[in-house]
């Protein structure tokens, strides 16, 4: 079968060792590449993002990303969660942190 590279959203990296030990190194970095193409973040005015872009799905990827390996942004996800129906400038901004981070 060999080496699992992509698995769920998340990238494993392995290192094999002279002495025998093999290491992992988990990283989410593509899952949340792929997030800020799929929202337009990098291309998008705020207002623009306000009206059309803001939506549960947007909350729902933050939150898998949340909870699968990075539990520091459980705190701005649910913020963000809160606030769905009317979102502010300040949210697109932290939506934008979680997703850079």
């Amino acid at each position: 079968m060999g080496q699992v590279s992509l698995f769920l959203g998340i990238e494993f990296h392995w290192t094999h060792h002279s002495d025998g030990h093999v290491t992992v190194h988990l990283t989410q970095q593509s899952f949340a590449e792929t997030l800020i193409e799929s929202i337009g973040f990098d291309s998008l005015g705020t207002s623009t993002f306000l009206t059309s872009y803001w939506s549960a799905s947007l909350v729902g990827s933050l939150n898998w990303l949340a909870h699968t390996m990075r539990p520091d942004l459980a705190t701005i996800v649910s913020l963000l969660a809160q606030h769905q129906s009317n979102p502010s400038p300040r949210h697109m901004e932290a939506a934008h942190y979680a997703t850079k981070c």
